[in-house]
C-alpha cells in the first residue's frame, strides 16, 4: 500500500458546488489517498463551511487546516505542506475533477520510474464553466520530465 497526502486550498470566492465534486472524485478513486488536507485560506462562505463540515464528517481522513486570514494560494499551500504527513502529495483545486483511477495511474508511474519526481495530468475537458476534469497520461513522455513544474494537476515526490 503507498501512502499519500491530497493538498488543496480553498478561499472564500470557491464554488461550493465544484468544491464538493471535487472532493467527491477524490473520495471515490480506484486508489484511496491516505489523507487529504484542506487549507482554509481566511474565512469562507457559510456554505462553504457546510460543504467541508459534511464532507469530514463522511471522510475522517479529511484534515482542515485553517487560517484567519486570506494569504494567497502560495502561502496556504506551503502552510498545507506542513501538515501532509507523506511524501508523496496530490495536488488538487477546488474546481477540479480527478478520474477514477487518476490515482492508481500517477503512483504506477512513480514505482516505474523511481528517478521521477513530478507527474502531472492533463486536462481532457471543460464542464460547467470552468469545472475541469483531469486524466493521467502514462507515458514516456511524463516520465522524461521528472523536473518540469507545470500548472497542472500533480502529484509531488517529496526530495
Amino acid at each position: 500500500m503507498c501512502l499519500f497526502s491530497i493538498l488543496i486550498s480553498l478561499y472564500h470566492k470557491e464554488n461550493p458546488l465544484f468544491l464538493r465534486q471535487s472532493l467527491k472524485s477524490i473520495f471515490t478513486q480506484t486508489l484511496s489517498p491516505t489523507e487529504v488536507v484542506l487549507v482554509e485560506d481566511g474565512p469562507l462562505t457559510d456554505e462553504l463551511h457546510e460543504v467541508v463540515k459534511k464532507i469530514k464528517n463522511q471522510h475522517p481522513e479529511l484534515k482542515v487546516v485553517p487560517l484567519p486570514t486570506n494569504q494567497g494560494l502560495g502561502k496556504a499551500l506551503n502552510e498545507g505542506l506542513k501538515h501532509c504527513s507523506y511524501d508523496l502529495v496530490a495536488r488538487m483545486d477546488t474546481d477540479d475533477i480527478a478520474k477514477p483511477d487518476r490515482f492508481e495511474k500517477q503512483l504506477a508511474i512513480f514505482r516505474k520510474h523511481p528517478e521521477v519526481d513530478v507527474v502531472e495530468s492533463m486536462e481532457d475537458g471543460i464542464r460547467n464553466r470552468k469545472l475541469m476534469i483531469f486524466s493521467t497520461i502514462p507515458t514516456a513522455a511524463a516520465a522524461s520530465r521528472p523536473r518540469r513544474l507545470a500548472m497542472m494537476v500533480m502529484m509531488i515526490k517529496a526530495i
